[in-house]
């Protein structure tokens, strides 16, 4: 299947912010609508709506230009509407950045407060 991409405003604003390279978003554009419905190893469901329609996944993506793979890439969230077929580009963070590993409670925090509130928005829009 493939998806429908559509880079929501804040996932837009945080690249800028990011200062993400041209090469890295259209590495993203190419990838975005081939991603499967199925967990891999860079690729985990976070959230599934009440009647199957959103599901929220989180996904690691190498960084071309730092050379250092997934684990020195970043962190893409994402949901799909499976009625509409598209995917829409929510976030993304410098991995070094979320606080993983018992690193960082803040951070771990703010990213797991990100998490929470799209599971409501989409819980609000399949109601």
């Amino acid at each position: 299947m493939s998806w429908i991409y559509v880079e929501r405003e804040q996932f837009v604003r945080m690249c800028e912010k990011l200062c993400i390279s041209v090469t890295v978003r259209e590495a993203i554009k190419s990838w975005a609508p081939t991603v499967s419905r199925f967990e891999l190893s860079r690729q985990k469901l976070v959230y599934r709506s009440p009647k199957n329609r959103y599901e929220a996944w989180a996904a690691g993506i190498p960084n071309p230009d730092s050379n250092k793979g997934k684990s020195g890439g970043y962190r893409v969230i994402y949901f799909l509407d499976i009625k509409e077929c598209t995917i829409n580009l929510d976030f993304i963070e410098d991995r070094k950045e979320l606080g993983f590993k018992g690193e960082g409670q803040r951070k771990k925090g703010k990213y797991q407060n990100y998490v929470d509130e799209l599971k409501e928005y989409l819980k609000k829009l399949d109601a």
